[in-house]
């Protein structure tokens, strides 16, 4: 099986480093990503009477204008951002490079998430790691990916192992190629309020009929194999039925208020990114 993090990996993220610490140092980038905001800001809360050892800084001269009375604004600590990534480790995923993408995605969209001053776990039905901060704990967050043991592709299981999350933001970015709709419904649901996002890893060897007289179809959970004759007629099917399966799982993600992007195995990993923070296509 193939290492996610090999020398191409960690070339792609060298060159992603190098785009997020260009866009912080002038606060570039033209679009708002789900993990482009760092924490959170400090917000008004209330007013009290001034008291000796206050910063005068902190006094509201508008208050006192209009109460003759010196007043103090407090205000509310900033709330940290959370982000949790749900990676699909089903057997569905060991095929055709799915799983190496997805690996490969989740580290880097956790790196820019640390790099935005957001706090990482990832979970998945096998495990779950803790909260991290900072891009130090980056290879942290690399080795609780690759020990994310295979498992059935359970959205509300890996939820309920993940940690708690306090208090501020929280985006959960769902992984994986999605063939099962009511977990991936369930999860969308149990996460609320929290941003969501699905990302779907697929192959277009899964939605398109490959050339040859039968198409030999193994159910990757059970190793059961079946022959299907691919004449033209059953071309037809199987693209409809391709189109069909990937309409849904965009509108289901849509339904619940989640947005939604596609991604291939072969994808390069910057496009790859771009595409789920910032909607932009792979060529």
């Amino acid at each position: 099986m193939a290492t996610p993090f090999d020398d191409s990996f960690r070339r792609r993220l060298e060159v992603l480093k190098r785009i997020v610490a260009r866009a912080w140092a002038g606060r570039g980038g033209g679009g708002r990503s789900p993990i482009s905001e760092r924490g959170g800001r400090v917000e008004f809360a209330d007013h009290r009477p001034y008291a000796a050892g206050d910063d005068p800084r902190n006094i509201d001269w508008a208050a006192y204008a209009r109460l003759e009375t010196l007043v103090v604004k407090e205000f509310e600590a900033p709330r940290e951002a959370h982000l949790l990534l749900l990676v699909d480790r089903s057997a569905s995923m060991d095929h055709f490079g799915k799983r190496e993408a997805a690996l490969r995605l989740a580290a880097a969209l956790g790196y820019l998430g640390l790099a935005a001053g957001a706090r990482v776990a990832v979970a998945a039905t096998g495990g779950a790691s803790r909260w991290w901060s900072g891009t130090q704990a980056f290879p942290e967050l690399l080795t609780a990916l690759e020990s994310l043991g295979a498992a059935e592709a359970d959205y509300p299981r890996a939820l309920q192992r993940a940690p708690a999350a306090g208090a501020g933001r929280r985006t959960a970015i769902l992984i994986g190629d999605l063939y099962e709709a009511e977990p991936l419904a369930r999860a969308l649901t149990a996460l609320g309020r929290a941003q969501r996002l699905c990302v779907q890893v697929i192959a277009p060897a899964e939605i398109t009929p490959p050339d040859g007289v039968a198409l030999h179809v193994e159910d990757a959970e059970t190793g059961e194999t079946l022959e299907v004759p691919l004449d033209s007629a059953a071309r037809s099917r199987f693209r409809a039925e391709a189109e069909r399966f990937l309409e849904e799982r965009a509108s289901l993600a849509q339904r619940h208020g989640a947005r939604f992007a596609r991604v291939r195995p072969e994808d390069d990993l910057i496009g790859a990114v771009e595409q789920v923070l910032l909607g932009r296509a792979a060529s």
